[in-house]
């Protein structure tokens, strides 16, 4: 008996943990969600599920929805900030909502386990999830760049202004840029939230991207603008006598596929162990602080001082680090939208080229006429032979009637 019970109750567990489990709707922003119709596409027995293009209704802060599966809106090429869709059932009905705005409810029963939801969906309802998936961050971002802005335009007409310029500036740019990577750190290519066309279209995808397009170059040339400013009268606008940037980029963005050689020729060679990390560090390490190290020994000849020389470059690589983050941002969003302009692109040339020609003529309004030439048999003809042609054939066809 107490095993007939038993077996029972895994049954029942089973077929609870088999069912659509609970969520929350909890709003990253707003106090609602949209709720989209769902393609289901059934393929060697397999489900497959993409997101349709109708507003069924929506979801408010509060409410429990059943979710049985999730599904990825990639497009066409997959930037790594692909938008996570949860199927849910409502009404016997299937539909789908973002994923980010569940949490996995505690009214499931015990032992039932969250099928739906990923690390960054539960990431984004922690405290730093909750702080860059506002708008308050980039908002902050933004001030400090166009605070930059203006006190580079100000110390050139100020010699007192050029006095608090100086430690100002890259104050201003080293929070922003830190800002900048400790959201790319927390969502990754998500922190671009703000600007993707698959929450806010095309045109209002387009209109934030402009503005973030602005900011990012002045962000890339603002070392640039500060050169006047912290070296003074003295510096003439000559690349070599600025602050130098070059050997360190340039390192940056080489020690990791160095890294990566490395780690495939210590696999190539059958290294292993202590001896593999070790010549794959020693590699890193050397990729990275050739061209840092140049940039310390330039910065401390520009400053003649190496205490100034040590924080400028510091500055630098903090500069460089938020630079990366902003240009590969813009580049994703960018990329995303460019694939909506060149199928819409593509579809325009097509219906171009599909259309027929418009005739061209002088005179009369584009129209031209041309000659028709009929047969015996009151058949029409382009050209005056295939007219005498058929002409021909008609008179054999008659001659043999009467013979």
């Amino acid at each position: 008996m107490k095993k007939a019970i038993n077996l029972l109750m895994l049954l029942l567990l089973y077929v609870v943990a088999a069912s659509a489990q609970k969520y929350d709707v909890k709003c990253l922003r707003g106090d609602s969600v949209a709720v989209y119709d769902v393609v289901e596409t059934i393929r060697s027995e397999d489900t497959y599920y993409s997101k349709g293009e109708k507003l069924m209704f929506y979801l408010h802060d509060g409410e429990q929805v059943e979710a049985v599966d999730k599904f990825y809106d990639k497009g066409v090429i997959d930037t790594g900030g692909s938008i996570g869709y949860a199927v849910i059932q409502k009404d016997g009905k299937k539909y789908c909502t973002l994923s980010e705005n569940l949490v996995f409810s505690k009214d499931n029963p015990e032992g039932v386990e969250d099928k739906v939801l990923t690390k960054s969906d539960e990431l984004a309802h922690t405290i730093q999830g909750r702080i860059f998936n506002s708008i308050i961050p980039y908002i902050i971002i933004a001030l400090l760049f166009l605070g930059v802005m203006v006190l580079n335009i100000l110390a050139t007409r100020s010699k007192k202004i050029r006095s608090i310029a100086v430690m100002a500036i890259p104050a201003c740019i080293m929070v922003g840029t830190l800002l900048e990577i400790w959201a790319y750190s927390v969502l990754g290519t998500n922190c671009f939230w703000w600007c993707d066309k698959n929450r806010y279209g095309f045109f209002g995808s387009l209109l934030r991207i402009i503005p973030f397009g602005l900011i990012v170059f002045y962000q890339v040339m603002s070392i640039k603008f500060y050169e006047p400013v912290i070296l003074g009268e003295a510096f003439d606008g000559d690349v070599q006598d600025g602050i130098s940037v070059k050997p360190a980029l340039i390192s940056m963005l080489a020690a990791f596929p160095v890294l990566i050689a490395s780690a495939l020729i210590c696999e190539f060679l059958g290294l292993g162990g202590w001896i593999e990390t070790f010549l794959i560090l020693v590699s890193f390490l050397l990729a990275l602080g050739i061209g840092v190290f140049l940039s310390l020994k330039r910065n401390i000849e520009l400053m003649k001082s190496k205490k100034w020389g040590l924080l400028l470059t510091l500055f630098t690589i903090v500069y460089i680090l938020g630079c990366i983050v902003a240009v590969w941002g813009l580049i994703v969003v960018i990329f995303k939208l460019i694939i909506q302009i060149l199928i819409v692109g593509g579809i325009i040339c097509f219906i171009l080229y599909a259309m027929p020609a418009p005739s061209s003529g002088g005179g009369g309004g584009g129209t031209t006429y041309r000659t028709v030439y009929y047969d015996e048999d009151n058949k029409a003809h382009d050209s005056a032979y295939a007219c005498d042609k058929a002409n021909e054939e008609i008179a054999k066809r008659e001659a043999g009637k009467h013979n």
